[in-house]
């Protein structure tokens, strides 16, 4: 049978993937987890898969556990239970009053994960006070973009993916597997779920193997047009005895297969980083600075910048925090990640200061891995900043489209790369009609004002080009505005709103013709007109709109002490989130605790 399993590529082709690769795994290696304290010990569990895959998953799991009082039970059947017992009381004997667990299994069902899991459940060691299980490796950001990864490595001119599984033990856990790579698949590639199809080798001992064989082998079948992944943690003694080499043999003419390993070690130490992280947040008493805050902020000149870090000092003195000026641009933001990495926290909260809460937030959460782990991809809101639109967002970035060779087109199916972190990271933000805001905005109007009973003040936002999103911005002007009449004190004749929305000259020209007649009309009738923009920062251009016009005019909300509150009162919302003490929303805590005897 012939198969094609590595189509012949061009020098830059296999040049670019060198470095590629070697980039990646750069990237994975500067990803280090903060120390636990001393009575936590760490044991991964993970399916025996015979020398060679044992000794795989080992590399990673020593460079995870070197300073740490950690081990690792390799699952092989009802005789594990005495290892386990065995490792848990060395654990104990070398300072651990707690255990984390951490589960290298692809599929949350597998069967002997289930079985570890039954065993930690009922432990009763002595001196062990509580053991906490983190989520399956499946579950997480970080093994869709170990599959990512493969896929990017593998230019093909495939249109549809094959994912294979193993380890089922019936028709329902069969099929639960196949809903978990699914799901992984869809996520990592660029396919829709009808272009990914699943197929779940039966582990040995299944009731009902022969049936579900033949599922398996009919799927396999199938498969002629497509680009064959094994996503498995399957035997393998070594390179000849072993699913894998097994597999060759079965694709059929015309398939693709990637022989590339489920992960890198330095993905795998990253993997258990992570889901130790997150863990220890849950679980213990985390102060100021082990979480690290990302301030992101739209960004222009220097001074405009500046001005953003020099209002959040007083945040930089409780939490180590870094800074990240972009329209929700990828790269700027992983800068910030590898900052606080540095600085040995356990979780980062980023805090996008945008007026609206849904500008770039679904490429927020997905460069950060959250439309994995929680399920909330964030495409409910409005994509842009104000109406922008993305300004670019993941644009541009899926795969190495439009190569060929020998006549077909070559691409990847990978899905742009998320940020690799062994920090978990929630995002929070969006100043909306936030009571800070509404605060800010008063003050801005009563540090230009000379008579505030004849003084109507106008509230100015930057607005919107669609017309759904500009009236969103004029309701949230209008919620500042009630909120600042009610404040205590408040004297001034009126208070008027109005968006420029200058970056769409046509829809433009009507806002500026209505705020300066406003101007004109209060000017002649003998009162005064105060413009306070509604901005995170800066004053705008309103000299230019109202130009020949008498008005005060004011700053913008970080230029007030009100924006570093209003900051602080983000990152511990963030805080609660990361700690469960607040849910996530669309977030499901899936993470077990176990109190031994």
């Amino acid at each position: 049978m012939t198969l094609n399993l590595c189509m012949k590529k061009c020098a830059k082709m296999g040049i670019f993937l060198f470095f590629a690769l070697l980039a990646g795994l750069m990237t994975q290696a500067t990803s280090m987890a903060a120390e636990p304290d001393a009575g936590t010990g760490i044991l991964v569990v993970a399916p025996d898969r015979g020398y060679l895959g044992n000794v795989e998953i080992a590399d990673g799991f020593e460079l995870f556990a070197a300073g740490r009082n950690a081990d690792i039970l390799y699952v092989a059947d009802e005789r594990s239970k005495v290892v386990l017992d065995q490792k848990l009381e060395d654990l104990v004997r070398n300072g651990a009053h707690r255990v984390i667990v951490l589960p290298l299994f692809i599929s949350s069902s597998d069967a002997r994960w289930q079985l570890a899991k039954s065993w930690l459940t009922g432990s009763s060691q002595d001196g062990l006070r509580s053991i906490q299980i983190a989520k399956p490796y499946g579950t997480s950001y970080l093994a869709v973009e170990d599959l990512s990864d493969r896929l990017r490595q593998a230019p093909t001119d495939k249109k549809h993916l094959l994912l294979i599984g193993y380890g089922a033990t019936s028709s329902k856990n069969a099929q639960q597997m196949q809903d978990e790579l699914k799901r992984m698949g869809e996520f990592a590639s660029t396919l829709s779920g009808d272009d990914i199809q699943v197929a779940i080798s039966p582990a040995r001992d299944a009731a009902n193997r022969k049936e579900l064989q033949q599922q398996y082998s009919t799927t396999l079948k199938n498969s002629s047009d497509a680009l064959v992944v094994p996503v498995l943690l399957a035997f393998r003694a070594d390179n000849m005895m072993s699913f894998d080499s097994s597999l060759a043999y079965s694709v059929p003419k015309g398939a693709q297969l990637v022989t590339s390993l489920f992960s890198t070690p330095a993905g795998l130490q990253q993997w258990m980083g992570y889901a130790t992280n997150q863990i220890l947040l849950q679980t213990s008493n985390k102060g100021p600075e082990d979480i690290g805050a990302i301030a992101l902020a739209h960004g222009a000149d220097w001074f405009w910048n500046q001005s953003i870090r020099d209002s959040l000092a007083p945040v930089g003195k409780h939490y180590p925090l870094a800074f990240t000026f972009s329209m929700g641009e990828q790269p700027t933001t992983e800068r910030a990640v590898r900052e606080l990495e540095k600085q040995h926290v356990h979780g980062i909260v980023l805090v996008r200061i945008f007026g609206q809460a849904s500008s770039f937030r679904p490429d927020v959460l997905r460069m950060i891995g959250a439309d994995v782990e929680s399920g909330e991809s964030g495409h409910a809101g409005h994509g842009g900043h104000g109406g922008h639109g993305g300004h670019g967002g993941m644009s541009g970035m899926h795969g190495m489209h439009g190569m060929s060779h020998g006549g077909h087109a070559m691409s990847t199916l990978a899905a742009p790369p998320r940020i690799r972190t062994s920090l978990p990271i929630i995002s929070v933000g969006g100043v909306e009609d936030s009571p800070y805001f509404a605060k800010a905005l008063l003050a801005n109007a009563r540090s230009v004002s000379t008579e505030p009973s004849r003084e109507t003040i106008i509230l100015t936002a930057h607005g919107a080009g669609a017309d759904a999103d500009n009236d969103r911005w004029i309701g949230i002007l209008g919620n500042l505005a009630k909120q600042m009449k009610s404040e205590a004190g408040y004297n001034f004749k009126e208070i008027r709103y109005v968006t420029w929305r200058e970056d769409w000259p046509e829809k433009s020209k009507p806002e500026l013709a209505k705020a300066r007649k406003w101007v004109q009309e209060i000017n002649d009738a003998g009162g005064r007109v105060l413009i306070v923009p509604a901005r995170t920062n800066g004053r705008g251009a309103a000299n230019n709109y109202l130009k020949g016009l008498n008005f005060g005019w004011s700053q913008g909300f970080a230029q007030t002490p009100y924006f570093s509150q209003w900051f602080e009162d983000q990152v511990k919302q963030g805080i609660g989130q990361l700690t469960g003490a607040a849910p996530a929303a669309g977030h499901s805590h899936e993470g077990h605790e176990h109190h031994a005897h």
